[in-house]
């Protein structure tokens, strides 16, 4: 696992003996080299010209086992911590995400994995600056569980000056049965598509889309994430996921949403923002309005 222990960046030494199975050192206190990337040239050309990319190989397989058997019992023992503050089974899946909201605010464990040193070091290659921790969630997605429309994360972020961006890490293979991201390659070189009720959005829409005009001359496409893979988009590109159409299997996923630390603000659900080594940040404001939707919308819910 030398490779693994390779991290461009700074990153502290600590010891998380109270966190079983999550490795004695998470972070670590020293200036490491960056000869060995995580992510390849093909790849971050990939995300500046599509807005995307598939890294695999940032969690070990141990560690996506150890996620999906923490969801499993959280989701029982965790409270109401999905949408609407409601509890796992008070959720219809069909027709409601069935999504835990900031696990990292009530265990330690995620902290952890949304801090991901193998993660932060993919981070800062495509931001091109450290990141900020903004949001964690697992989204269950059962057999028979709706889709979701598209949309693009920074409306709800309304992270600025730069946008957000996420890593989608897939606890379950993640394909055209099960539901998988539909993408709109390039659209993240776009401006946010605020709503309006001028022409209702027709691609994809669950009735939880904000956008209202759908770019017709861009055609989505489907993305495949393997059990373990991470995918990374920026907080423009626009996307959503079909339904779970199968009997039997799951489309679960762990994810982190995330700002660089250059940002000036985030929307108020966001807060607290925390660094990679899981520490509380205070030089990022919470947004006031005044962004590409206007000063009546502060952000929202994601």
């Amino acid at each position: 696992m030398i490779g693994r222990n390779i991290i461009a960046g700074y990153y502290r030494l600590k010891t998380e003996a109270s966190i079983p199975n999550q490795g004695r050192f998470r972070y670590f206190d020293a200036m490491i080299s960056k000869a060995v990337s995580l992510i390849t040239d093909e790849q971050k050309l990939q995300f500046q010209e599509r807005g995307y990319c598939v890294v695999p190989g940032l969690f070990s397989q141990t560690e996506i086992q150890e996620i999906e058997d923490f969801f499993e019992d959280f989701k029982i023992r965790g409270g109401k911590v999905f949408d609407r503050g409601a509890g796992y089974t008070e959720i219809d899946p069909s027709k409601e995400q069935l999504r835990a909201m900031h696990p990292h605010r009530h265990d330690s464990r995620a902290v952890g994995w949304v801090t991901n040193p193998n993660v932060a070091a993919v981070l800062e290659e495509l931001l091109e600056k450290p990141a900020l921790v903004a949001q964690t969630m697992y989204y269950f997605k059962p057999p028979g569980g709706k889709g979701q429309g598209m949309h693009q994360d920074n409306f709800y972020l309304v992270s600025q000056p730069a946008t957000c961006i996420a890593a989608w890490t897939a606890i379950d293979t993640a394909d055209l049965d099960n539901g998988c991201l539909w993408v709109v390659p390039g659209s993240h070189r776009g401006n946010i598509l605020c709503p309006s009720e001028e022409q209702k959005e027709r691609w994809m829409d669950y009735g939880d889309s904000h956008i209202s005009k759908f770019p017709r001359e861009q055609k989505p496409e489907p993305v495949i994430v393997q059990r373990g893979e991470t995918m990374f988009f920026g907080g423009n590109l626009i996307h959503g996921s079909g339904p779970n159409r199968t009997k039997d299997r799951y489309r679960r996923t762990f994810i982190g949403h995330y700002i660089d630390e250059a940002s000036d603000h985030v929307a108020r659900f966001y807060h607290p923002v925390l660094n990679m080594q899981g520490e509380t940040v205070n030089n990022v404001a919470v947004y006031e309005g005044g962004g590409p939707c206007g000063d009546g919308w502060g952000g929202g819910v994601h």
